[in-house]
């Protein structure tokens, strides 16, 4: 079957798998561990991958949970419905519940991750977001999908795309924060379908 995009290279190949080995590593020390005693010589020691791969790839440790948000849109956007007449809503909706279903999935480690994320890299990340945000795959897919459903008419034409999918993801990545912090008094699902809500409410055309 062919494919548009090219197989990837032997040294494409093997970045991979250093990236695959030491998410793998960081996820197994910190189901034992808090993440402020996890170092990163400690991660690479068992995923055998050099120090400086690891810099290369990651840069820092909080570059861990990026990888989590690359994974995160990737399996989102293989959860698009595959018919070509689903509507923006509908695509919206998945990505929501990807969302819901992959940080339910995660146990205490990947949790932990974020709580660090939130308090210390956060801020520095934060503030050049519009350079470098935290989740730039999953800001371009919602931007698609906002772009598709202002073409069908679907939604409101008048806001960029690129805005209506920061609304969207960071409103999302804000009930995650909540649910990280508040644990069990927080509803994921909820949280992050009400955000959704409130905003479809303002993008959705009504029907004549």
């Amino acid at each position: 079957m062919s494919s548009s995009h090219p197989a990837p290279t032997l040294r494409q190949r093997k970045r991979q798998r250093a990236r695959d080995g030491l998410y793998a590593a960081a996820l197994e020390l910190l189901a034992d561990r808090p993440y402020e005693e996890i170092t990163i010589d400690e991660i690479c020691e068992r995923a055998e991958v050099g120090r400086a791969s690891f810099y290369r790839i990651y840069g820092a440790k909080a570059g861990l949970l990026l990888e989590f948000n690359h994974r995160l849109a990737r399996d989102a956007r293989e959860a698009m419905p595959a018919h070509d007449s689903a509507s923006a809503v509908e695509r919206l909706r998945a990505v929501q519940r990807t969302l819901v279903a992959n940080w339910t999935a995660t146990g205490p480690a990947l949790r932990e991750m974020l709580r660090a994320f939130l308090t210390e890299a956060g801020p520095a990340l934060f503030s050049a977001a519009t350079e470098a945000p935290p989740h730039p795959e999953l800001l371009s897919l919602v931007a698609q999908i906002v772009e598709r459903g202002q073409r069908t008419g679907e939604l409101d034409a008048r806001l960029e795309p690129s805005f209506v999918s920061w609304l969207v993801v960071t409103g999302m990545a804000t009930a995650t924060g909540q649910w990280i912090t508040g644990g069990e008094r927080t509803d994921l699902e909820r949280a992050t379908g009400d955000v959704l809500e409130v905003l479809l409410a303002g993008l959705v055309r009504p029907v004549p």
